[in-house]
């Protein structure tokens, strides 16, 4: 029976396959030793002479490796193997063993001088990460054993070196680069290893330097200059944003410091939003963090006292009451039921609705007549965060507004959608504003000659000098780097080291009450002492009061993964499995948030089947919320588990209904003609095949038919629809049917077969419910009776029906607004002004087209927002600007094709023809050639009058697109 050392509870026993498995993943530098011509010196002498020689050998290499830090893992005959870092890592761990190698060749030599026969020796060192275990039960146990391919290297990279020779892999310099004297080897190729290893021989050891006097600059004087430049700009009403790009630990978060710092009282009152590592999938985390923060709440408050907070802060900012308040109180789950009504209700306009409160939640939380907005490591943001980002980045930039928005990100990851701003890249520091970083973050009384060895080891970032400088009073003498650093940390608090794996299971911030129980699942004792270590040593860093912290978080990211890869990978994956079965027993409102979290820990702990469905219900969560690339991310992720299910049959059951969800989160976000679109759809459809399931079947020919229709193959599209109709011989469900006709009928409209698509089309305005299908506009997309009326619009026209045409159109645009679907009015829109367009109405279409483009903007429509500047282009030329149509004209054909879209090209191709000036009848002869092959190879019927009528107009015709012609 066990109790907690600091409050007596009984703790509880370790949950089922939560045991720790005794071992880690640990840094360590080793080196390996063998005595030359050993086996001829055991053909030379007697038994007992051998092991005189042998043993004082052994004892000089012994002292040796103790006098400098490290320790024997094992003899093997006349070689020898230790290690630095294990069980103490120091985070000169490197020089150690480097100055072992040095003094153990000497060492062997001095014994010549009382020995015969002379010993000469060979020494290998290399770094780099190892599991440290027992293996082995009982009598054969081996404690502390060393797995991994750093020995492996380390024996084998001996035999390369000459007696007397200490050779070193390029892993174990980059740890000390500076401070030794290497001979560059080049690639040598090892025995049994897969690749060559880049060798150097060591010959000396330098002296240390001195630390110059300490200036009061760190390097960043002219990103400095540019920050305030903007500042000054804003404060004049050219407001603007700027960012910050680096990789990481370069001071992207220095510099916004130092700007606050410097800036004075405007600094204080900033409006700080932090993207976190991990969240990237969960929708507006960061945005309603920061809100959760200004409001004054927390995970653990209740939700009525959330409520009053949240209503209080928007009261103060004249937010309260207003079209804000309920996206706000259901995107902090504490509404009322009436606004959660609300919100249920407002459908496709639900995802415009959160942008617009949140964007309107960030300027009115903003203090002074020149609002400084701040978003850090948007590399980690999640699509939904990001538009609220680029929309208030557009909004600084509007004429007459004093805002500034600044943004840091590393090189890599998320990036601010839309066109880029001012970016000011940090470069690594040199060597003199290396110095001064360093000199300011150690401790006073330093040793100068280690701030120095740090400096060079830090190779100008940051973060490496921050961190190595801050732990010059600790017992290392010389860090490594920031990973043999953090090592070093831990294995100082060997109370707190078990604590910090844990929370870095759970993530970079985590609550209290989290890791307290999980800690008490696993059968820790209570986290909150080594907690308090942890903040104290600068590790971690408290979140919510200062007296009564509700939650913690690694200072870095890096920490965080330090951390985590200290553990075996199986006692990673124990703690995520237990963490995954806390957390619905636990904390089920974080789950209810969150499933993606929950997902997260269930893939990571081999729950595979588990975590599939909880990344569909994740996806389910998102793609209500209009967040529809997280909901692909989410099917994404739940597609990467499938090849860990044993059951074959049970994969296909899973797969095919996943596949077709990313599909048509794909299509909504990229466009139908995708290639990954196709490969999803084809996919899933061998896996419908395989389980003989005719609904899936149906599901996928559909979903492969309009995705050979929009790339341009309509004869295949088609052919795949006739499959499908087919299929339909017997059926009586009004739903299935629906969605058969309604493709087939477009597939008819495009291969110009008009009278015979309108029959299909008013078949499904027959059919349609509209209460038992508008689960069709999230499955697939869009509202089938208002694709089917814009289709009639299109099909009538070309019949001659223009009064029929019309109001088809008007029918089907009207029904989209009315339901609110961003993706269905796009549609009705995209058809709308194509059809002005057939009219030769360029303001009509000109006004269609743009509000096309600007319903498509806000949810990142690609294929609406190509398709609308096509039109919008083609009317700008018809009245008057044909310079700016044409531009945008091309740019619209350049961004259909690049979404690998086909069916409209020879359409914009023959609009292209039509707007371009006399003098280049050449070039129009041309594009009509090229829209007319692209109509032969794909069976696209639909655009041959729009080729004939630019041909004839070519030709000196009639213009029977000109107004009113």
């Amino acid at each position: 029976m066990r109790f907690c050392g600091g409050c007596g509870v009984r703790l509880r026993e370790p949950a089922g396959g939560v045991t720790a498995e005794a071992g880690e993943r640990r840094p360590v530098t080793v080196l390996f030793a063998d005595l030359v011509g050993s086996s001829a010196l055991a053909a030379r002498l007697d038994p007992e002479d051998l092991r005189r020689l042998l043993l004082a050998y052994r004892e000089a290499a012994a002292a040796v490796v103790a006098r400098h830090g490290g320790s024997l893992a094992q003899h093997q005959g006349d070689g020898l193997l230790a290690r630095f870092g294990f069980p103490l890592a120091r985070e000169d761990d490197a020089e150690r063993a480097l100055r072992a190698g040095l003094d153990l060749v000497s060492a062997v030599g001095r014994l010549r001088e009382r020995l015969e026969p002379a010993l000469r020796v060979r020494v290998a060192v290399h770094s780099g990460i190892v599991v440290v275990a027992t293996l082995g039960h009982g009598a054969a146990a081996e404690p502390g054993a060393m797995v991994g391919e750093a020995t492996t290297i380390a024996a084998r990279l001996q035999h390369a070196a000459g007696p007397g020779e200490v050779w070193v892999s390029e892993a174990t310099r980059r740890l000390a680069p500076r401070r030794f004297r290497y001979a560059p080897q080049g690639e040598v190729t090892l025995a049994g290893l897969p690749r060559p290893v880049l060798a150097h021989r060591l010959e000396a050891e330098l002296p240390p330097g001195l630390v110059p006097p300490v200036l009061p600059m760190v390097g960043r004087e002219d990103e400095l200059r540019s920050l305030f430049a903007a500042w000054r700009d804003a404060q004049e009403g050219a407001g603007t944003a700027v960012m910050i790009e680096a990789e990481p630990g370069h001071g992207k978060s220095r510099l916004i410091e130092e700007f606050r710092l410097r800036l004075g009282e405007a600094g204080p009152g900033a409006v700080l939003v932090a993207c976190s590592a991990g969240e990237e999938a969960s929708a507006f985390r960061p945005l309603l963090a920061w809100l959760a923060r200004a409001a004054g709440t927390d995970p653990a408050t209740p939700p009525a006292a959330a409520r009053e907070a949240l209503r209080a802060w928007m009261a103060g900012r004249g937010l309260e009451g207003g079209e804000h308040a309920a996206p706000l109180a259901v995107l902090m789950d504490c509404a009322t039921p009436e606004e959660a009504a609300e919100m249920e209700a407002a459908g496709r306009r639900r995802r415009r609705r959160n942008l617009a409160a949140l964007l309107a939640a960030l300027r009115a939380g903003a203090a002074g007549p020149t609002p400084l907005f701040i978003a850090e490591d948007i590399h980690w943001a999640d699509e939904s965060t990001l538009a609220v980002l680029r929309s208030l980045a557009d909004a600084c930039a509007a004429p007459e507004t004093p805002m500034l928005l600044l943004l840091t990100r590393r090189t890599e990851g998320a990036n601010l959608p839309g066109p880029a701003p001012l970016t000011l890249r940090l470069a690594r520091l040199g060597e003199e504003q290396a110095r001064h970083l360093a000199a300011a973050a150690a401790p006073e009384g330093a040793d100068p000659g280690l701030l120095d060895r740090i400096i060079s080891r830090a190779g100008g970032v940051p973060i490496f000098l921050v961190e190595a400088a801050r732990d010059a009073q600790s017992d290392a003498t010389l860090p490594l780097s920031l990973r043999a650093g953090l090592t070093a940390r831990l294995d100082a608090m060997p109370e707190a080291k078990p604590v910090a794996q844990l929370a870095a299971v759970i993530g970079r911030s985590f609550r209290g009450d989290l890791i307290t129980a999980l800690a008490e699942t696993v059968g820790l004792p209570s986290p909150r002492r080594p907690l308090r270590r942890l903040v104290e040593a600068g590790l971690m860093e408290p979140e919510g009061p200062a007296e009564a912290p509700t939650g913690y978080a690694f200072r870095h990211e890096l920490m965080r993964d330090m951390a985590y890869e200290t553990l075996l990978r199986s006692r990673r994956a124990s703690l995520h499995l237990a963490l995954a079965r806390l957390l619905p027993e636990r904390f089920g409102e974080m789950v209810s948030a969150r499933p993606e979290m929950l997902a997260r820990h269930l893939a990571a702990g081999g729950a595979a089947r588990e975590a599939i469905v909880a990344y569909e219900k994740a996806a389910g969560r998102a793609m209500r919320a209009g967040a529809h690339a997280e909901a692909a991310g989410h099917f994404r992720a739940a597609i990467a588990e499938l090849p860990k299910l044993d059951d074959a049959t049970q994969r296909d059951t899973m797969e095919a209904p996943l596949q077709i969800g990313l599909a048509s989160q794909l299509t909504i976000t990229r466009g139908n003609a995708v290639p990954e679109v196709g490969q999803a759809f084809a996919t899933a459809h061998a896996a419908a095949l395989r389980l003989d399931d005719r609904s899936l079947l149906l599901r996928t020919l559909r979903g492969l038919q309009t995705f050979h229709l929009v790339r341009g193959a309509v004869l295949e599209g088609h052919a795949i629809g006739e499959r499908i109709m087919a299929l339909m011989a017997g059926e009586r469900d009004a739903a299935v049917l629906l969605q058969a006709h309604r493709p087939f009928g477009l597939g008819l409209l495009y291969l110009g077969r008009h009278a015979e698509a309108q029959v299909h089309l008013e078949r499904v305005l027959a059919l349609y419910d509209p209460a038992r299908d508008e689960p069709q506009r999230f499955d697939y997309g869009s509202d089938p009776a208002v694709l089917a009326r814009a289709h009639l619009g299109w099909a009538r026209w070309f019949q001659g029906d223009a009064d029929g045409a019309f109001a088809a159109d008007a029918e089907g645009v009207a029904a989209a607004r009315a339901m609110g679907h961003a993706h269905s009015l796009c549609f009705a829109l995209a058809f709308r002004c194509a059809l002005a367009q057939f009219a030769g109405h360029p303001a009509a279409c000109l006004s269609a087209a743009r509000e096309l483009q600007a319903v498509a903007a806000a949810p990142e429509f690609p294929y609406w927002s190509a398709w609308g500047a096509m039109l919008e282009g083609w009317a700008r030329a018809r009245m008057g600007d044909a310079a700016e149509g044409e531009t945008l004209l091309r740019q619209g054909l350049r961004d259909y094709a690049a979404m690998g879209a086909g069916l409209l090209r020879p359409y914009g191709l023959a609009l292209l023809a039509g707007i371009l000036p006399p003098g280049r009848e050449a070039e129009a002869a041309g594009l009509l050639e090229e829209a007319e092959e692209l109509s032969a190879a794909g069976g696209i019927r639909f655009a041959a009058p729009i080729i004939d009528a630019a041909r004839e107009r070519l030709r000196g015709g009639r213009d029977r697109f000109a107004e009113g012609a």
